[in-house]
């Protein structure tokens, strides 16, 4: 055997008499540290997460859920730029994201539970599966509608409970469209209705509430159900 056969051999046997101990070399890539590998697992989080979320066939859980895990998403994103960014105005961006998405995660999650409780009842007034957004009401056929009529008595048209008795709830301006008459809203909780925290176009009961108000400003405002409707019934600039 030669010398350098001999001290080749000597240096295997060397490398094999660490493995037991966990020190032998790793011949793979180690995972990426520090911002590169926070990022690239928010990315494969991302890929993953929304597409892999089971779904049961039942609408309001499947949207709830798929919506869970699109939050969650955003929401890991979040948390890697407030780790690692140094960026103020992002940063910002990415605190407001964090603590929004949060509330809204709890609340869909609040409402999973409740759901599966055996004494849960959907809300009252609660239009049918399929009638599409909430301020187009469903259209019955001709037919239904004519067999309604004949055996409807005459009616008498409820007012809606007095605004001043409905809670102020605060929001930001999302949107202002005057032509529609409607307002996109990022709120938190509306009670008396029990609509959970999220962001919503709402038609406005009188127009002119929608005058001075642009996108960005923080507002105070009430919602009720109008005519079978839901409608904002005072809005109000916070100060």
């Amino acid at each position: 055997m030669t010398r350098f056969t001999a001290r080749a051999a000597v240096l295997t046997a060397s490398l094999l008499s660490l493995a037991p101990l966990g020190l032998a070399p790793v011949a793979e890539a180690q995972p990426a540290r520090g911002a590169a590998g926070e990022f690239e697992r928010v990315r494969d989080v991302m890929s993953d997460r929304f597409k892999n979320t089971k779904l049961t066939g039942d609408p309001d859980r499947d949207f709830a859920a798929l919506l869970i895990a699109n939050f969650e998403e955003t929401l890991f994103l979040a948390k890697a730029q407030l780790n690692y960014g140094g960026d103020r105005e992002l940063r910002a961006v990415a605190q407001k994201i964090q603590d929004e998405q949060q509330e809204r995660i709890d609340a869909l999650k609040t409402w999973q539970v409740r759901s599966r409780q055996t004494d849960y009842k959907p809300q009252p007034n609660q239009p049918p599966s399929g009638a599409g957004p909430l301020d187009r009401p469903a259209q019955a056929s001709s037919a239904e509608a004519s067999s309604a009529q004949a055996q409807a008595a005459p009616a008498t048209t409820q007012p809606p409970a007095s605004s001043a008795n409905t809670p102020l709830v605060k929001g930001r301006v999302q949107k202002v469209d005057e032509a529609a008459g409607k307002v996109t809203l990022d709120h938190e909780r509306i009670p008396n209705i029990d609509m959970d925290a999220m962001t919503m176009a709402y038609k406005v009961q009188d127009p002119s509430l929608l005058k001075g108000l642009k996108a960005g400003d923080t507002v105070r405002f009430s919602a009720d159900r109008v005519n079978g409707q839901l409608a904002i019934t005072r809005i109000q600039k916070a100060k």
